[in-house]
Parts: C-alpha cells; structure tokens; sequence
C-alpha cells in the first residue's frame, strides 16, 4: 500500500477498498493510516487536519492495536496491525526515527482522498511502536494466534476508548510536521 497521494487525487479506481482503516508501517517511509470511509462527513473531513491528534498503541503480543482520535469532535476508532500480512518485498515493518505519520481520508466510494495530514510521534511513543512491530516481525506468524489476541482484546475492552484507558501500552498527542494544528 505505498501510495503518493494528494487531497483530490484519485486511488486506482479498480480497487474496492473495504470500510474502515488500513494501516503500514516501513522501514524508509512514514507510517501510513489509511481511512477508507464512504461518503465521509465534512466534520470527518475536517478532523483528519483538527488538533489534536493523539494516538494509543496496544501490543496484544500477536497483534498491535493503533488507537486514534483525531480533532476535538470525534470519537477513538482503531487500525488493527500484524508485520506478517505484508509480503517481503514491500518493505522492512519498522517505524523510523523520524516517525512522521501521514493520515490519509478517502471516499471509498470515489477512491479520491479528502483529506490528507502529516504528523509526528514523539520519539518515546515511537520507540514503543518500533520495539513492539520489531518483536512481532520476528515472532513466527500464526493466524489463529493474530486472531485470538485481536478477539480476546475486543471481549475484553469492547469499544476502542475502553482500549485506550485500561489498556494501552503508549499515548501520545503528536505534532504537526509543517507547522499547521497538531
């Protein structure tokens, strides 16, 4: 999924992205969260680039959880995230030093993006993410194993603010990368 994208350009219009997020994270290039949302709201919109833009991390062993909440006005939503459903030659999993994050909203209905914001983590949420995506790329893969842990932290926390106040490992409000909100 490394895509040059730009607000109002448009995804290969062949693809039928499913709803929700999509999240990757590669040696040499941003972390990338993708929101694939059908006709999203102007207030979705809107949010994508609203301070501030905080992030939680979960490391469910077989499984990382993103949590983000993005502008003041909506709720936390979450990106499940495993190194081993991305094939070799897309990349090393890793999170750089930089950690830039780039937010990408778009219109699963059109594929064109809405809206698109670069932020960064603050390097003690980023080394969690990095050490965390480290252990799991190096654990051997088991499916059912990935879907247990994502399983027994929904049982356990059933909506994704539950996730970020009695679970996550790491917190973070990130910062602009180019000077505009947070």
């Amino acid at each position: 999924m490394h895509l040059i994208v730009e607000v109002g350009s448009q995804l290969d219009p062949e693809v039928a992205w499913p709803e929700g997020a999509a999240l990757t994270m590669f040696a040499g290039e941003p972390v990338q969260l993708m929101l694939f949302l059908s006709r999203p709201h102007e207030l979705e919109v809107q949010a994508v680039t609203a301070a501030p833009t905080q992030f939680a991390w979960v490391d469910s062993e077989h499984a990382g959880v993103l949590l983000y909440r993005l502008g003041p006005v909506l709720s936390w939503s979450e990106a499940t995230y495993t190194p081993h459903l991305f094939e070799p030659d897309e990349g090393l999993p890793s999170v750089d030093d930089d950690a830039v994050v780039q937010i990408v909203l778009v219109d699963r209905d059109t594929n064109i993006v809405k809206a698109l914001h670069r932020v960064r983590w603050p390097e003690e949420f980023a080394a969690a993410v990095r050490a965390s995506v480290t252990r799991m790329r190096d654990t051997p893969y088991s499916p059912l194993a990935y879907e247990h842990a994502l399983a027994a932290l929904h049982r356990r926390y059933p909506s994704p603010e539950d996730m970020v106040v009695d679970r996550a490992d790491a917190h973070c409000i990130a910062q602009p990368v180019n000077g505009g909100p947070g």
